[in-house]
């Protein structure tokens, strides 16, 4: 048996400017996805927990099948990502990311990038491959039609704090004087539909609100505080109005007002609308005082911390 898992991922800052070539914080977070594979049989099945799946097929039908959506996908395009390389006739693979699940709902940590990394690297081993990002990203690109820019693979891969920019990745530490906590906005959004929308309006150049995104972004990296991460919050909803792309939905806007409030910075994580968000102080007690009016407005804190390992191999 062969079983590997990868982690999900917050974007801290740098969501959208990191599409404009600029760096992004990004948190490997301790949910993980699964995949295990058996050798046995004649056949390949192929389940999913998380998002309940299940398929029998045979080798040649599995590689005659488009590598884009559901886990016949997923599996294809890692066959197409190690040049389809020879493979047993008899396997059954489980993949599961019911932790990235809340309710029957997403929670839009990355569970596509993840379970994506952890069969990519499930599948080296069948196959007697090297498992590389390189080869985890151009996986998960096949399956997202190239959107994003592979920073949840990049989570997935290395764990931890990363920044990332332009398809590199190096690792930072939190600093000990901020406190934060992620909390679930209580319903799912489309990342490659809120992507779709930033692509449309910046058509391909870069709006001054973009440009002050970056710059915001950037500045962060120089200096981590509380004064610059509020400064950046700024420059994601002016772009976010201008733009009209949503990602200060109904819930994140709520949050944000009583964050101002209580003297925290509050964002959404990602592509915003709904999944997650976070909010930071370099005062406990203000944190706690937020997290009691969130709860208020029904609104739960979700228990993600960094995940130290990013995919990795487990059991015998």
């Amino acid at each position: 048996m062969i079983t590997f898992e990868a982690p999900g991922k917050a974007v801290i800052w740098g969501e959208y400017a990191v599409l404009a070539g600029a760096p992004a914080l990004v948190m490997a977070v301790n949910r993980y996805a699964e995949c295990r594979i058996d050798v046995t049989g004649n056949h390949w099945a192929l389940q999913s927990s998380g998002f309940n799946a299940h398929t029998e097929l045979s080798l040649e039908e599995l590689l005659a099948s488009p590598s884009t959506g559901g886990l016949t996908g997923l599996v294809k395009a890692i066959f197409e990502a190690y040049g389809n390389p020879p493979a047993p006739d008899g396997v059954v693979v489980n993949t599961d990311t019911s932790t990235f699940h809340a309710d029957g709902n997403k929670l839009g940590i990355g569970s596509s990038a993840a379970i994506c990394t952890a069969s990519c690297a499930a599948f080296a081993e069948l196959f007697g491959e090297t498992f590389t990002e390189r080869r985890a990203l151009a996986a998960h690109q096949s399956l997202q039609g190239k959107a994003g820019s592979g920073l949840d693979v990049a989570a997935a891969c290395h764990g931890g704090l990363i920044r990332f920019q332009k398809g590199e990745s190096a690792q930072v530490d939190w600093p000990r004087t901020l406190h934060y906590q992620f909390l679930w906005a209580g319903h799912s959004t489309s990342t490659v539909n809120h992507v779709a929308a930033f692509n449309r309006w910046r058509a391909d150049g870069t709006p001054a609100p973009l440009a002050s995104l970056c710059t915001a972004s950037e500045a962060l990296f120089e200096e981590l505080s509380f004064e610059r991460l509020e400064a950046y919050v700024d420059a994601l909803r002016r772009m976010d109005q201008e733009a009209g792309l949503g990602i200060f939905g109904p819930v994140h806007e709520g949050l944000f007002g009583l964050a101002v409030d209580a003297q925290v910075v509050y964002k959404p994580c990602g592509a915003g609308g709904g999944d997650i968000g976070i909010a930071v102080s370099d005062n406990p007690t203000a944190l706690d005082e937020f997290l009691t009016l969130a709860h208020r407005h029904s609104v739960q804190p979700l228990d993600l911390e960094i995940a130290a390992h990013g995919v990795h191999r487990i059991g015998p």
